[in-house]
């Protein structure tokens, strides 16, 4: 009986010391094929490398000139800042002074009392402004830029969308 518990202790012995050696193993072929990788990557970036410039100057080559706008995104920024300070204050005359012949029937006390009830009935001191996003197009022979912007206040938020022509009238709001 001595003899099976001492055999069976052996066994048991082995039976670990190949499983540790099994998982060395393991770890050492994956180090390998892993370090064959890292060594033959150089070399096909490397050929992928030689073959940019290339592609970059026919890429270049395909895209349009960028045309240059007539807006200056800091007089933008402004003129957008204005009319949201506007809107708040629900300074009609201001707001209707600003903006195009299109727009002005449609900017009256109502339409901006009822856009306002919209979100909260009292929407508290403004909180935080957001990163204004504008991007300028061409309708026509007209220019126009259309800005966003995010707005927190107390009691709510909003994102501003606001569009201005080429002498930067106020040509669209929108508020959600």
């Amino acid at each position: 009986m001595g003899r099976l518990r001492t055999l069976s202790k052996s066994i048991v012995f082995y039976r670990r010391i190949f499983m540790k050696f099994r998982m060395l193993s393991r770890i050492l072929g994956a180090a390998l094929i892993t370090g064959g990788a890292v060594l033959a990557a150089p070399a096909v970036y490397a050929a992928a490398a030689a073959e940019a410039p290339a592609a970059a100057a026919a890429s270049a080559a395909e895209q349009p000139a960028q045309v240059q706008t007539p807006f200056d995104t800091a007089v933008v920024e402004q003129h957008m800042m204005a009319t949201i300070d506007r809107f708040e204050k629900d300074d009609v005359t201001g707001l209707q002074l600003e903006a195009t012949r299109e727009l002005r029937p449609h900017l009256t006390a109502e339409q901006i009392t009822g856009a306002k009830a919209q979100f909260a009935p009292k929407w508290g001191a403004r909180a935080g402004v957001g990163k204004p996003l504008m991007t300028a197009g061409k309708e026509g022979d007209k220019w126009y830029v259309i800005c966003e912007l995010a707005v927190g206040y107390k009691a709510t938020a909003v994102i501003y969308r606001l569009s201005y022509d080429e002498n930067m009238k106020l040509a669209g709001f929108f508020v959600r």
